[in-house]
């Protein structure tokens, strides 16, 4: 019974570094609901309850948009390459040869 409660309060560390970690590296931009000072607060003062809530609530995911809108290469774009249009030349041609 001693192992195992040893091998939970392991994890539970290493949960709760792990969390402190990343609300530590975290960009100011990258928390929502409170400032990052609050959820650095917030995870010291409840480690795991505190780490949960940072992972459920604070963190901004990557896969969740609020970073900013996804960019794009300018030939992956659609809306680029159409208003690039049909200027009557193909890329790479200078002209039909008469310089003049």
């Amino acid at each position: 019974m001693f192992r195992l409660w040893l091998v939970i309060g392991f994890l539970a560390a290493v949960f709760y570094v792990y969390a402190i970690v990343s609300v530590c590296l975290a960009d100011r931009l990258g928390t929502r609901g409170l400032p990052k000072a609050a959820w650095v607060a917030v995870v010291v003062i409840f480690p795991i309850v505190g780490a949960a809530l940072w992972f459920w609530v604070g963190r901004v995911s990557a896969t969740s948009g609020a970073r900013g809108a996804r960019v794009i290469a300018p030939d992956d774009d659609v809306e680029f390459l159409s208003s690039l249009g049909d200027h009557g030349t193909k890329p790479g041609d200078r002209g039909s040869g008469s310089d003049g």
